[in-house]
């Protein structure tokens, strides 16, 4: 089978991409892949080390600067522009069916798909809200054969036919060997003796980074519990830097909360931390809960997102109600206050991981992808 996938990040590598770079890794041998991006860079490096055909297909200015959040009118009347040399270079890939991956992706090929009577499956890994999910939505349902969806929560905000449930991977077998404790802390520059706390991944403010020093600042005024905020602003809110530093500042956290770069491998931040923290605003997925449980880490999260479904509530980690501050404070307390707790929470998250085996999920969303295949579809 011949599979087109189009990514709209050829450089910048969010869970959204690691994900489609396991799938690529553990792609079944019947299935023949060209990944066609907007953009070349870093992370289309990887892919081509993998053995991978890509195509680069540049998006104009204008599309480039095109959010999420303004995904209107004047959005709709670049699409023609952009569309006509993604549907040449399809033309060419031939391909039994298109695989998008991300939200202009999702728009342009599953268009592109269309234009040249290709079906075409979109890997639903984000939650819009208002008028874009509404445009957005109606471009799916008219353009898109089959969906795939991160969670439940992704699936109810696509209310679409023929849609798959299906968890995003890890690759366990790299979890297996991590280092101690001690050598993460020391490689990261981190002062021992106080459970750490961490907050991993992209810094936007959507992602409730504010929250989590805010947390912070409670927790120890009753136990010490130290804090880390790993990553770095991409796509978005460079801005919000200067503002974190001037919370932890003001909340009396300058000793206790450190700030850690991108880390493109964050193994060794687990392996250096007692409990993970995910604080955002209805998060689809929330790939740091898995990466974190795979390395024996449990996790504290809020119930408004696809984030609680990658976790055993009480087991592996704990779900507090969305936005409550007092509520987070409590769960980290509770781990921060209890080394057995954490112990016991720490077998539960690495057996839990098990099931987000990235074999699993290449074999699954390839099932997907042959089922809707123009040549199934003619057989």
């Amino acid at each position: 089978m011949k599979l087109a996938i189009v990514d709209q990040t050829g450089n910048k590598i969010g869970g959204a991409q690691t994900s489609l770079e396991l799938f690529l890794h553990h792609l079944p041998p019947d299935i023949e892949a060209t990944v066609i991006f907007f953009e070349d860079g870093s992370f289309a490096e990887r892919v081509r080390k993998l053995g991978v055909s890509t195509q680069v297909v540049p998006l104009g200015e204008s599309v480039r600067r095109v959010t999420r959040e303004g995904f209107g009118l004047d959005a709709v009347r670049l699409i023609p522009g952009a569309l006509k040399p993604l549907v040449a270079v399809l033309r060419g890939v031939c391909p039994d069916i298109v695989y998008t991956n991300g939200i202009k992706a999702h728009v342009l090929g599953s268009l592109a798909a269309r234009r040249i009577a290709v079906p075409s499956v979109v890997h639903h890994r984000d939650i819009l809200t208002g008028t874009t999910r509404l445009a957005f939505l109606a471009v799916v349902a008219m353009c898109s054969k089959a969906r795939i969806a991160t969670s439940s929560n992704v699936a109810r905000a696509y209310p679409l036919p023929n849609t798959t449930i299906v968890d995003n991977p890890i690759d366990l077998a790299s979890y297996h060997d991590i280092l101690k404790p001690e050598a993460a802390r020391a490689k990261l520059g981190i002062e021992a003796g106080a459970p750490i706390a961490a907050i991993v991944g992209r810094i936007n403010r959507w992602k409730g980074i504010d929250r989590f020093l805010r947390a912070l600042a409670v927790v120890n005024g009753r136990t010490k519990l130290r804090g880390l905020i790993v990553g770095a602003p991409h796509f978005r809110d460079a801005d919000q830097i200067p503002e974190l530093y001037a919370l932890r500042s003001k909340l009396g956290l300058n000793d206790l909360v450190s700030f850690v770069d991108w880390v493109d491998d964050a193994r060794t931040v687990y392996a250096a931390i007692d409990v993970n923290v995910n604080t955002s605003n209805r998060e689809p997925f929330g790939r740091t809960i898995i990466e974190a449980a795979a390395c024996g880490v449990p996790s504290v999260c809020f119930d408004d997102s696809g984030v609680s479904e990658t976790m055993q509530n009480g087991i592996s980690g704990i779900v507090v109600r969305a936005h409550d501050e007092t509520a987070l404070a409590q769960a980290l307390s509770f781990y921060a206050s209890d080394a057995k707790r954490r112990a016991e929470a720490s077998i539960a998250a690495r057996t839990w991981s098990q099931r987000f085996d990235a074999t699993l999920h290449a074999r699954r969303v390839a099932n997907i992808l042959r089922a809707n295949s123009k040549r199934e579809l003619a057989s």
